[in-house]
């Protein structure tokens, strides 16, 4: 089976050397990724990648977002390097990488929707990758939205990222999260946020040709189903200070439609039981497979390796078994 992973990770040699002379590039999520060889060494990537046959990966950055790592003119510069190092990369070897996702400078919003459209409409990026927060603000602010027209007048995805941190705490009398619970359990919390967030500020009603792709299978958007469906039916009941009695109505159809209009992938590290519950949720046609290499053992090959053998003993049609494993890729990310 061809195996085309949608979600995973990369620095261009020339970025990774530039972000790890920044604070923002070695410390907390930055830690890590200083450990993870095949996230920056090409070498030992293209060896983790030898053990699976007709394999290959859309790339993005990982952690953290360039936002994160400067101010806005350093963001742009290193959206610029990130970009033309993954085009680079995927020019080089096709046959490893299909694609690649392009990274944005978004504390600086207009030279953001500038470089997605020389990246989606003027050059070879197959979407873009965007994160849950902008150093904190949600992607939902109207300074962001030419950058959501532009991903849509491409027809190519976005890709949702979580990007909680440390610094958000668990409880309001804290002043950080402890455990490392803001990303465990605090990613897939923020991913289900935004996603609510982009549906009812009416961001998605007004781009109904944009596609999102969101990592870990939707977050916790599938498992709570009927929480969301029957808890949202009366929006505005629990709030005193605010109107939101006409919310829904703006939607133009059912609420879980709109959910269940995202895409999804399976880095779920292999996991069975979510594979099957976000399956179930937004159908063969918007699940695509991933593995979030080359985060787990091995340098990533053991949730490549894991989530290949839940997709493939799943009970489904193996023309469904097809489209996780490639062919939606090939669509949504325009792939030859």
């Amino acid at each position: 089976m061809r195996h085309i992973d949608a979600f995973c990770h990369f620095f261009p040699p020339r970025l990774f050397e530039k972000m790890s002379r920044t604070a923002g590039g070695t410390r907390d999520i930055g830690k890590r990724m200083q450990g993870v060889p095949t996230i920056y060494d090409l070498d030992a990537r293209l060896k983790m990648m030898d053990e699976f046959d007709d394999y290959a990966e859309i790339l993005s950055l990982g952690l953290p977002p360039l936002d994160a790592m400067g101010a806005p003119d350093t963001a742009a510069e290193f959206a610029r390097i990130a970009n033309d190092g993954l085009a680079e990369l995927c020019a080089k070897y096709p046959d490893r990488f299909a694609g690649y996702v392009g990274a944005l400078p978004m504390n600086a919003p207009e030279a953001a929707a500038k470089e997605a459209e020389r990246i989606l409409i003027h050059g070879s990026a197959n979407g873009l990758q965007l994160h849950t927060n902008v150093n904190g603000a949600c992607l939902d602010e109207p300074r962001f939205f030419p950058i959501f027209e532009v991903a849509a007048k491409s027809g190519k995805p976005v890709l949702l990222h979580p990007a909680r941190t440390a610094d958000v705490p668990d409880f309001p009398a804290e002043d950080k999260s402890k455990y490392e619970i803001w990303a465990i359990l605090g990613w897939p919390y923020e991913t289900s946020c935004t996603m609510a967030r982009l549906i009812f500020s009416g961001l998605t009603t007004r781009l109904p040709d944009l596609k999102i792709l969101v990592h870990h299978l939707g977050a916790m958007i599938p498992f709570f189903d009927a929480r969301l469906d029957t808890g949202w039916a009366t929006l505005g009941s629990r709030t005193s200070n605010e109107d939101y009695s006409g919310v829904l109505k703006l939607l133009g159809k059912p609420l879980m439609h709109c959910f269940k209009d995202f895409y999804a992938d399976t880095a779920l590290c292999g996991g069975r039981i979510g594979t099957i519950c976000g399956l179930e949720f937004f159908g063969a046609d918007h699940v695509l497979f991933a593995s979030d290499a080359p985060f787990g053992p091995q340098g990533g090959a053991s949730y490549i390796r894991e989530t290949m053998k839940v997709i493939a003993a799943l009970d489904i049609d193996e023309v469904d078994k097809e489209k996780i494993c490639h062919r939606n890729a090939q669509a949504l990310f325009k792939l030859p």
